[in-house]
């Protein structure tokens, strides 16, 4: 055999192996990870990362989450123009547990001291007694990372988002404040060359934390003329908490009717106001009535509902119609 023959045989060897490692790696980080000695991870342990780091170092490996964050109003949790004027200018103790978590555990949490212009961050969800946790059990060179099923469940949420959570408790339906909020897709966890093809592609939450829109179809009205009364009925048909819904915030809707008379003009007019502080907002799967005597001829009424978030002064349009007897 000659030279050139047998450097074709050893480069062969060669690669035969090397992709053989390949496989053989791959398999353990995903099937069998709790064969790989701890001694060996540490080796390439990035110790920073479990340090309460700020959020732009966790996006060195998670990208795509956070960039979704800092899209979310979790991220301006704490430096939000709403939440600095409704807290007094930061004064009100009651809200800085929230807005400034220390661990979210499935209970209320304790204000943190530090990064506070992060708001609700990476390190308030993930990190956990001193671990990092998700929703996997993952090697992951640079930390350990935990399962947590509570990440999964609603009573995470519920840490701070208390009275939805009960709301939601009490409706008995499945979806959790995750399936909605935080719809999943299949993705990688990480974008980092190298690390991002350690691991299958995993269902990966959403973390703009949807806020979800409000339309036709989640809010049914009904109306009937009866004698000198006009009836109409509203009713939460979708949405498995009550619309609006906050703890503390003062999101509303707004239900402005106005009658007319066979000339077009305008005889009466009427407003509610459904929000979460003042406790008439529309609760799951129940109608809620609202009753009005006429004391013109009324020959068309108009009717808007309009959602305001506790963030805007801007009112959004749900829908409109027109009604006759």
């Amino acid at each position: 055999m000659n030279l050139s023959a047998r450097m074709r045989n050893l480069l062969a060897a060669i690669a035969y192996f090397a992709v053989a490692g390949i496989a053989i790696a791959y398999f353990l980080i995903n099937e069998k990870f709790e064969w790989i000695p701890e001694s060996a991870l540490e080796l390439v342990r990035e110790k920073d990362l479990l340090e309460r780091p700020e959020a732009k170092r966790c996006a060195d490996c998670h990208t795509a989450i956070y960039d979704s964050w800092k899209k979310s109003r979790h991220s301006i949790s704490w430096t939000s123009k709403t939440y600095i004027e409704a807290s007094e200018n930061r004064s009100k103790e009651k809200c800085l547990a929230c807005h400034i978590p220390e661990s979210v555990k499935g209970e209320k949490p304790s204000p943190r001291m530090d990064r506070r212009d992060e708001g609700i961050y990476c390190v308030s969800c993930h990190f956990i007694d001193g671990k990092m946790n998700g929703p996997y059990d993952l090697v992951a060179p640079p930390h350990p990372t935990y399962r947590n099923p509570e990440y999964v469940r609603s009573n995470f949420c519920g840490s701070c988002h208390q009275k939805t959570f009960k709301e939601w408790q009490a409706t008995k339906e499945e979806d959790t404040c995750q399936d909605c909020h935080m719809p999943r897709t299949r993705a990688r966890l990480t974008q980092k060359m190298g690390l991002n093809l350690l691991h299958k592609k995993k269902w990966v939450g959403d973390h703009r934390f949807l806020h979800g829109e409000i339309s036709e179809k989640d809010i049914l009205m009904e109306t009937s003329f009866q004698e000198n009364f006009f009836n109409i009925s509203l009713l939460n048909k979708t949405v498995p908490h009550g619309v609006p819904t906050a703890d503390n915030g003062d999101p509303r809707l707004y239900l402005y009717i106005i009658f007319y008379n066979s000339e077009g003009e305008e005889v009466d007019r009427t407003k509610e106001i459904l929000a979460p502080q003042q406790e008439t907002a529309l609760p799951f799967n129940k109608k809620v009535d609202f009753r009005y005597r006429l004391f013109d001829p009324v020959s068309r009424v108009n009717i808007e509902l309009k959602y305001q978030p506790a963030w805007s002064k801007e009112k959004e349009l749900v829908w409109e119609k027109t009604v006759q007897p």
